[in-house]
């Protein structure tokens, strides 16, 4: 009895020892669960977090990267939208995928562009070839027929179908078309006057000073469409009514023409356009020039040619341009008694004494650098001697 009076207390410890160490372990299994259920809550929030930013991360790629990229190239895409995703594999997948977009866009692009060049080639070579037997049939026309009011209508047509001519030069030459190179060495005055010629309000330039530089052959019908490009702006962008005027200078090794015109002046982001395609660096894509056609096509003829074009962001009252030839391109006036193998055109007072015969003698020297030019007359035969009288005292210039 002693005995079994002895043993229930160790019983009762032992038991109550197996319960403690029950509720200990118990106890540290339900710590660790927790534990793990708050490590798992976390790890969740982590990865929904990620999962967000991943989600952000691919909505910026669609709408914002690609379309920026399509609009203005991989250079323009910016970069991801959670930098911190570039080292894994999901930042590298869609930094794999903006390249192989940017390459499929060039490619497109490529195309495009290639197919736009071959089509309008395709379309001007015929137009071109067909400008030319009217432009021949007025040029006879001009220099035989003596009719005052024959003339002054014949010098309209001419002047039509050269504005045509001197619009699909301009696109040729954003084609890659190239400009004639077949031309005489020319008296600048006369590359001036040639230009002159091929403007639509032709009557508002005014030459003011005479320079007797003879521009190389090869250089002389690029010069000359740059040139009139230039005196189109000029006149179409200017107050109404006002002069446009062009001036040569020596600067800088050679020769600067400024072509100075009166009116309101270019917004920054016009200088800033303008600064962006006349140095004709680069070659602006057919698909991206909208209707401004003058100052890229210009621009490539610049760099094609050797000369440079600028426009001069300080003049005040109106806009300035400047096109300069370097020295290369230029040669010195013949002295009066050497050879003269230049091509030069006919002095207009060698002409016959009526007016008629010195339309014809201006419509041939105007021809041998550019096209022929309509009288400031209309039909009256007085109005056109006062003219012819004035471009004979300016050197042939219209």
């Amino acid at each position: 009895m002693v005995v079994l009076n002895e043993m229930v207390p160790a019983g009762v410890a032992a038991g109550m020892a197996v319960a403690s160490a029950a509720t200990w372990y118990y106890r540290r299994a339900a710590g660790r669960a927790n534990t793990a259920l708050r490590h798992s809550r976390e790890q969740n929030t982590t990865l929904g977090r990620e999962i967000e930013l991943r989600d952000q991360e691919a909505g910026h790629l669609s709408g914002v990267r690609l379309p920026a990229l399509i609009a203005a190239g991989v250079a323009e895409a910016g970069p991801l939208l959670h930098p911190h995703l570039a080292t894994t594999q999901f930042g590298r997948s869609l930094q794999a995928v903006l390249r192989q977009s940017a390459d499929f866009v060039a490619a497109v692009t490529s195309r495009t562009e290639t197919a736009a060049q071959t089509q309008l080639q395709a379309i001007l070579g015929p137009l071109v070839a067909q400008a030319a037997p009217p432009l021949s049939a007025m040029g006879q026309l001009l220099g035989h027929v003596g009719d005052e009011q024959v003339l002054a209508h014949a010098y309209a047509v001419d002047h039509g179908v050269t504005l045509l001519v001197q619009r699909m030069q301009i696109i040729g030459v954003l084609t890659g078309r190239e400009v004639s190179s077949h031309r005489a060495d020319s008296p600048l005055m006369e590359v001036l006057g040639g230009a002159q010629s091929r403007v639509r309000d032709y009557r508002r330039v005014e030459i003011t000073n005479r320079h007797g530089e003879f521009v190389r052959g090869p250089v002389v019908e690029p010069i000359a469409v740059a040139l009139a490009e230039l005196l189109e702006n000029g006149t179409r962008h200017s107050t109404p009514g006002s002069s446009v005027s062009v001036g040569c200078m020596y600067a800088h090794g050679g020769v600067s023409i400024v072509v100075d015109s009166v009116g309101s002046m270019l917004d920054p982001a016009g200088y800033e356009r303008a600064a962006a395609v006349l140095p004709g660096q680069h070659r602006v894509p057919l698909t991206s020039l909208g209707t401004r056609l003058g100052h890229p096509a210009v621009g490539a003829l610049a760099r094609r040619s050797g000369f440079q074009v600028w426009l001069d962001p300080r003049h005040q009252g109106g806009v300035r341009a400047i096109l300069h030839l370097p020295s290369r391109l230029l040669l010195r006036a013949p002295v009066a008694d050497e050879p003269q193998h230049h091509g030069r055109a006919p002095d207009v007072t060698a002409a016959g004494a009526t007016s008629a015969g010195r339309m014809a003698a201006f419509s041939r020297g105007v021809r041998s650098v550019g096209q022929a030019v309509p009288p400031d007359d209309r039909g009256t035969p007085e109005a056109g001697d006062a003219a012819r009288s004035a471009q004979r005292d300016t050197g042939g210039r219209r």
